[in-house]
């Protein structure tokens, strides 16, 4: 695992590997398998309509228990590893 700005890090590149698809809500996963970086999308749907509604995403560390809400979540977590410091 390498040093990355924030902005880098926002940059980072992620590949499709699953997803599911409900009457009511949908589910993806990506990776980056270089940094151990996993994201997951849940977008809701009107059952009725089939209209798209609320998009969720989720950062996960391989290394890491926690679930991140946020990117910038993730990054301080991913940064911590790197340093070995805790923030």
């Amino acid at each position: 695992m390498i040093e990355l700005t924030f902005e880098e890090f926002c940059e980072l590149r992620f590949e499709y590997r699953m997803g599911i698809t409900f009457d009511t809500c949908a589910r993806r996963m990506y990776r980056n398998d270089k940094h151990s970086i996993q994201v997951e999308v849940y977008t809701d749907r009107n059952k009725r309509t089939g209209e798209w509604l609320n998009e969720k995403r989720y950062w996960f560390l391989d290394f890491n228990d926690r679930k991140f809400e946020t990117i910038d979540q993730c990054y301080v977590a991913y940064m911590e590893k790197v340093c070995g410091v805790k923030l």
